[in-house]
């Protein structure tokens, strides 16, 4: 069988043709986690496969509003062998976004796992068919029926499934995965089997994995488009793959599946390291100036310079008890979905733990450009991927290959604003290309406004400069065609919590004391010295709120929705310009 595959049906043939594996793929249910060997989760892909045929969803939109698991991956293979379109939906997204997709993508059926998501559909919209990928209220059909029902029609029809796969062709299309909507209406991204496979085969010319030795934890969302590419490179791969049930378990199951690989956001990324500070900071006077200074040389010192005698003393003191809560065996972290501060990149880097940043789109089925094991630059998102072109104009990063998009479902207008005539994808981000090939990218051009002034200001390193403390859960910078910059502060309550317990108040309080005023006036006073005089922050306003999905402050993939915050909090941003003559 060959190992160059043009679409999803030759993979799994070729996965067919391998030896077996039990130690495949493992769910986590009743804190416990659950194996499904290769066999068993091929098997069930073909009987779901003529499930779905007999059905005749061939060419019909498919939901799945399912957490991530053996099963998501289960159907996701059998809606694309049967002919059908999957529409991957976030489990926690809002119930205005979630109307508007189903109505947009024409989703004539959709998998769900529990009652809050059956009510939820149901509010929305009616007449829907809806499965439950588990019988958990007995209330609709679970997927198991499905499953017995492709048992018998392969037993009567053992030739069907492969004549199914026979009649794939790599330019049809597989899924229609909807963009975060930071800015605006979601739109609805074709994507082919043709772009999803490239992906795959670009990261093996990256990425070199064991089979039976390499595993994988998943955490991230596969209604993601970076997750969703990374685990079709793990399954083609046969790596050993645990999902994550609760991300607020994480660490308790790192230390469960060792893992030797996984996928992160930047934001994930800087979780685990004030955790990581805030649990080596306890202790006497002592530790903590020596934890200090180690937390400061890894986010200071550059990775690909010499290691000192300071250095090993410090992983051997600090740096190794660090990596010890990703487990012991972690050889890769790859980095997406958003802009990773530098000190960041460092700081993991210089702890030991190899990390690599990529940059994509969900239009480019995503990945564009990697750091890689051979090639890793700090301050980079690495050099171009294999089988992508770039090019820059005007500032803006310009991408073509056979991972870009078909285009917009049901919008042919906004599709031709993206993709010109020559094949080139617009981004909308600004980058660079160094003298070694390594792009950098400075963040979106939506994102870069001009004050009343006439001076451009980029929100991307400030924004990312305010939530470094692990104070602001989030940031936004305010000024386009205003006179001076501003910013909107949210609280992180997880620190404002510890921060209520060591004065002793109440967190509103907290909020009100002169301490904590004192505090973050001399913070944004320190970040201001590394500013241009019309970058700095002149007034800024601290929100208690916690940002909602459902009120669309916050996009399914926790980016800011930047435009419905600052309407939302249009009066709180007019107070600090109000004074301005």
């Amino acid at each position: 069988m060959k190992e160059y595959f043009t679409h999803f049906g030759e993979l799994y043939l070729y996965l067919e043709s391998l030896p077996p594996k039990e130690d495949f793929l493992h769910y986590r249910k009743n804190s416990k986690y659950h194996n499904i060997s290769k066999k068993t989760f091929l098997r069930n892909i073909i009987y779901l496969t003529l499930a779905f045929h007999k059905k005749g969803w061939k060419d019909k939109q498919i939901g799945l509003v399912i957490s991530p698991s053996p099963y998501w991956l289960m159907i996701d293979y059998a809606l694309m062998f049967s002919g059908a379109v999957s529409v991957p939906l976030f489990t926690n997204i809002s119930s205005k976004n979630l109307h508007f997709q189903i109505k947009d993508a024409d989703i004539h059926t959709v998998f769900i796992e529990d009652k809050v998501q059956k009510e939820m559909i149901e509010s929305v919209i009616k007449n829907i068919e809806m499965i439950y990928v588990f019988d958990k209220e007995n209330i609709l059909p679970p997927l198991n029926d499905l499953i017995e029902e492709g048992r018998e029609i392969d037993k009567n029809d053992s030739a069907l499934f492969y004549r199914l796969l026979d009649q794939i062709k790599p330019d049809d299309m597989v899924t229609i995965v909807y963009t975060s909507g930071t800015s605006g209406t979601p739109k609805g991204v074709e994507l082919t089997h043709t772009n999803l496979i490239s992906q795959i085969h670009a990261t093996a010319l990256n990425y070199h994995f064991d089979r039976n030795k390499d595993i994988a934890f998943s955490l991230l969302p596969l209604a993601h488009i970076f997750e969703r590419m990374v685990m079709n490179f793990y399954l083609s791969q046969e790596l050993t793959v645990y999902f994550a049930d609760d991300i607020k378990n994480v660490g308790l199951m790192l230390k469960e599946v060792n893992p030797t690989v996984m996928t992160v956001v930047p934001r994930l990324l800087e979780k685990i390291y004030f955790k990581m500070e805030h649990k080596a900071m306890e202790g006497n006077v002592l530790k903590k100036v020596l934890v200090y200074f180690a937390f400061w040389r890894a986010k200071s010192k550059n990775p690909v310079s010499a290691s000192t005698f300071i250095d090993r003393t410090l992983d051997r003191l600090v740096y190794v008890k660090l990596r010890q809560s990703l487990g012991s065996r972690m050889r890769m972290m790859i980095s997406g979905g958003a802009a990773l501060s530098d000190d960041m990149y460092r700081f993991y880097l210089n702890i030991g733990i190899p990390l690599y940043q990529g940059y994509g789109l969900t239009e480019s089925s995503p990945v564009i450009c990697s750091n890689t094991p051979q090639n890793n630059k700090v301050g980079t998102c690495g050099k171009v991927f294999p089988g992508v072109e770039i090019k820059i104009e005007k500032e803006e990063l310009l991408a073509r290959g056979s991972n870009i998009m078909r285009g917009y479902h049901h919008n042919k207008e906004e599709t031709a604003k993206v993709i010109d005539t020559e094949g080139w994808l617009h981004t909308g981000d600004r980058a660079s290309v160094d003298e070694e090939g390594y792009i950098r990218i400075f963040g979106r051009r939506s994102e870069l406004f001009k004050t009343s002034t006439g001076e451009f200001v980029s929100s991307v390193y400030i924004e990312q400069a305010l939530t470094s403390r692990g104070w602001f859960e989030h940031a936004l910078i305010v000024g386009d065609s205003r006179p001076f910059v501003t910013a909107l502060l949210f609280i992180e309550h997880e620190f404002l919590g510890r921060l209520a317990v060591k004065m002793h108040k109440t967190p509103l309080k907290v909020l009100d004391s002169n301490a904590f005023k004192i505090m973050t006036k001399k913070f944004i006073e320190k970040l201001n010295k590394r500013l241009n005089h019309w970058e700095k922050i002149r007034a800024y306003k601290v929100i208690p709120d916690v940002l909602s999905i459902e009120e669309g402050h916050l996009t399914p993939s926790m980016k800011l929705a930047k435009k419905q915050l600052m309407k939302h909090y249009s009066d709180e941003i007019n107070k600090m310009y109000k004074d301005h003559r």
